[in-house]
């Protein structure tokens, strides 16, 4: 765990726009931004892409 956040840490503090954890064991994925807003998508949502419009990514689709 402590391997992770180092790595998301120092992703977005050197450019990086969004860190995704992604979890196969609990269908689930984590997406952190710069400005410290994390939010955690589960199975049966959709997690917005604002770095390419309006698209959205299933998250199911993920784990296909």
């Amino acid at each position: 765990a402590s391997e992770i956040y180092d790595r998301e840490k120092l992703c977005l503090e050197n450019g990086g726009q969004e860190f995704w954890v992604v979890d196969p064991d609990r269908h689930q994925v984590k997406v952190s931004t710069p400005d410290g807003r994390t939010v955690t998508y589960q199975s049966g949502q959709e997690i917005p892409l604002p770095l390419f419009g309006n698209a959205k990514l299933a998250v199911d689709a993920i784990f296909d």
